[in-house]
């Protein structure tokens, strides 16, 4: 217990800390004795670097409306602790907890890369009380024309990586969460023609027909030709393991959140003569290796030009005009919604380009 004795002479604030009331008292008497002034003895147990702590924060307190009592429960509520785990051990638990989730090690290694640039950029070796200031100062070193995919791409991975942090405990708040993507806008998606296609599987017959199997069920089919996740790896992953994903009546492709669906052969052309000629073994393509396999596919595009989704928005456009086919097939086949079908696929083909492709048929 300590006792404070204060009093304001001439305008001046007199105050000292005592141990015994009895000296408190004393000293107050003797400045009374002094001169006349205010002055009262009052009892504290706090210290005095507290006391001056105290009397220091109160005015503020004061201007917020706020008591000691009051900012204590707000504190108690809202006070985020500086996290004392290291950027890269998170970032290590990060990509082990994901993926025994069984999350694409694309997408693992793209959040693992940003938060190592976020990281980078807020300059400390642990995670600390990660803020939407430091989230926007990472965000700004991309270049002002850089794509609205390439920005929203990086603040995604970001968010994801804080969000996972927000879930381990390791922060109180997503500082990414909530914060605004930029519009996107997309044009068609680029497509090929007939001709295009038999040029690209006449090629492909003579140069790579262990690759065969794989272009056929991405461009009569148009699943979705990821070669390191996705539905083409999984089909291919699947294919080497002995499932059987080859049905008499469609193929089984596991999509998005790992949604089962089946490809009915009658709206995949001449696949299912492509693949009698050219079967799928042990895999969709002939490396099991993802590395090998995208580097020998990526040669194959360059030598025809072809884009990443080319082949699958082939697919879908000739489904869109086939006999008998709706939209909501095309869309259920495709993993895709009805209303993206009827946006992306239709008006640049015809039930005449779809005969075409569908009437080629393999050499042997």
């Amino acid at each position: 217990m300590q006792y404070r004795v204060r009093a304001v002479i001439d305008g001046k604030d007199r105050r000292k800390l005592f141990d015994t009331l009895e000296a408190a008292q004393l000293a107050a008497l003797e400045w009374v004795g002094e001169r006349q002034c205010d002055t009262r003895v009052l009892v504290t147990r706090l210290a005095p670097a507290d006391l001056a702590d105290a009397e220091a924060a109160l005015p503020g307190l004061r201007r917020l409306g706020l008591g000691f009592s009051t900012a204590l429960l707000w504190l108690d509520k809202h006070y985020a602790r500086p996290s004392t785990v290291l950027w890269e051990a998170a970032v290590e638990e990060y990509k082990s907890d994901r993926g025994k989730m069984g999350t694409g090690p694309d997408q693992i290694s793209n959040v693992a890369k940003a938060a190592r640039r976020f990281a980078a950029h807020v300059g400390r070796p642990a995670v600390g009380v990660p803020t939407k200031a430091e989230v926007e100062g990472f965000l700004s070193i991309l270049p002002p024309e850089c794509k609205a995919t390439t920005y929203n791409g990086l603040l995604g991975d970001v968010a994801t990586f804080l969000e996972w942090l927000k879930t381990r405990g390791y922060v109180a708040e997503n500082p990414a969460a909530g914060m605004e993507r930029r519009r996107v806008v997309r044009g068609l998606p680029a497509i090929l023609k007939p001709e295009q296609v038999a040029t690209l599987l006449r090629d492909m017959e003579k140069t790579d027909p262990a690759w065969i199997p794989y272009a056929a069920i991405c461009c009569f089919a148009g699943v979705r030709p990821g070669l390191r996740s996705g539905e083409a790896f999984r089909f291919d992953q699947m294919l080497r393991g002995g499932r059987e994903v080859i049905h008499p009546e469609g193929f089984e492709i596991h999509g998005k959140a790992n949604g089962v669906r089946i490809v009915p052969w009658k709206l995949c052309g001449p696949l299912k003569e492509w693949l009698a000629a050219y079967p799928p073994k042990p895999g969709l393509w002939p490396s099991e290796s993802p590395t090998a396999a995208e580097r020998a596919w990526t040669k194959v595009r360059k030598r025809h030009g072809l884009s990443a989704d080319v082949l699958r928005h082939t697919a879908l456009s000739a489904m869109c005009y086939a006999d008998g086919a709706s939209l909501a097939q095309v869309a259920m086949v495709s993993g895709n919604s009805e209303s993206m079908i009827r946006r992306h696929y239709l008006g640049r083909w015809s039930t005449e380009m779809t005969a075409a492709l569908w009437g080629l048929l393999p050499s042997k």
